[in-house]
């Protein structure tokens, strides 16, 4: 993110710089998986370089637009702000704003986190200000009171807002970060911290009782759990408590994390069974996601190569066979192969079992595929 507004940060003022790349470079500022972003940068006396400007920070899937006006000509002084929700600190006096904001109230323009503590401390503001708007709201209330009240969820894993930012809200956001242990995958070398999931919540209409919900995974979560199951939300009833929804979700995701998990170790057993079978004729294997193993095979002193390809999805999913021609190619001058269909296969037979049976099938098929390989294709002169 950061190097994308390299441009930018080139033309701000150069005492104010160090302070945004801080900011820029902070990859989560609260619930959300998202950077700030700026724009609109100018200058308050007329200067080449800028020293005002925009943020836009993440915050319960609502981008809340910070004006930033710092003083080039008076570098030492903390920078103003205009909030685009013109709710916010409408009326807060300057002692109550010191003890809140203190990083403000003492600022220090050597500091190089001296803008993102600020930051940071508006923000946790903006948050206490949409808890007191909630509490206006009986249903709202009573969901957040629920939240903060079990062992369930952290106070600073919840951010909620209501929109728009006027007296009568027609919408309601919690947005909820949830923990995702993945300490018994074994493909994941480390964790990090980007790893959550997040759940969106929406609450509209009459009494707040139409309800939506949304999940989302960060990137390196949803690529491994979408490789066995297809990720849906399951339905939020609008009898339901936000809280006893939320258990609901940290099952769901408890669930498909067991099925990856699973499935990795059913894919390690096949593969290590086959090890054994056939350790003096492997080419190949995969040892980190256990998806594939190759061999040498010979009938007759016909050599043929074996591929084996384990779906995501195994062992309910059968594996995927094929047998390449070591002597002849095709007319597009590609190795000849074919798949290997209807071989015996039972998603409850042990590792073993499935693999004796399918070299027994492909031992009696191999005289077949050698005869097609000769009929079709052209020999492989060494």
């Amino acid at each position: 993110m950061l190097n994308q507004q390299c441009g930018i940060l080139t033309a701000i003022d150069s005492y104010i710089e160090p302070l945004l790349i801080r900011v820029l470079s902070t990859e989560k500022l609260g619930v959300c998986c998202e950077t700030i972003k700026i724009d609109s940068l100018s200058s308050s006396c007329g200067k080449e370089q800028g020293d005002r400007f925009k943020l836009s920070i993440p915050y319960a899937k609502q981008n809340l637009v910070w004006n930033v006006f710092f003083d080039s000509q008076c570098p030492e002084m903390g920078p103003d702000f205009i909030f685009n929700d013109n709710t916010f600190l409408a009326d807060i006096d300057v002692d109550t704003l010191s003890v809140k904001v203190p990083s403000l109230a003492k600022w220090n323009p050597n500091d190089e986190n001296a803008l993102l503590n600020v930051l940071k401390e508006l923000l946790s503001c903006y948050k206490e200000h949409q808890i007191q708007l909630i509490q206006k709201q009986a249903r709202l209330q009573i969901e957040y009171d629920m939240l903060v009240t079990s062992q369930e969820i952290k106070q600073e894993d919840i951010e909620m807002i209501l929109l728009p930012f006027s007296s009568k809200p027609t919408e309601a956001r919690f947005l909820i970060s949830l923990s995702v242990d993945l300490s018994q995958l074994q493909i994941r070398t480390c964790k990090s911290e980007s790893d959550v999931a997040v759940l969106l919540v929406t609450f509209s209409g009459t009494d707040w009782n139409r309800i939506t919900s949304q999940l989302q995974f960060s990137k390196s979560l949803e690529g491994i759990l979408s490789e066995v199951v297809e990720l849906y939300v399951p339905y939020f009833p609008s009898d339901t408590h936000l809280i006893h929804y939320i258990l609901k979700i940290k099952k769901f995701i408890a669930a498909k994390v067991n099925s990856v998990i699973q499935s990795l170790e059913k894919r390690r057993e096949y593969i290590a069974a086959f090890l054994l079978l056939k350790y003096e004729a492997i080419l190949e294997f995969d040892s980190i996601k256990y998806t594939y193993v190759s061999c040498l095979l010979c009938e007759n002193d016909f050599y043929v190569v074996l591929y084996i390809h384990l779906p995501l999805g195994f062992p309910r999913e059968p594996p995927t066979i094929e047998l390449c021609s070591i002597y002849h190619t095709t007319s597009q001058d590609t190795v000849y192969r074919e798949k290997v269909k209807n071989y015996p296969y039972e998603f409850t037979w042990t590792p073993h079992v499935m693999i004796t049976q399918l070299l027994t099938f492909i031992q009696r098929n191999i005289e077949t595929f050698k005869s097609n390989s000769i009929k079709n294709c052209s020999a492989i002169h060494g």
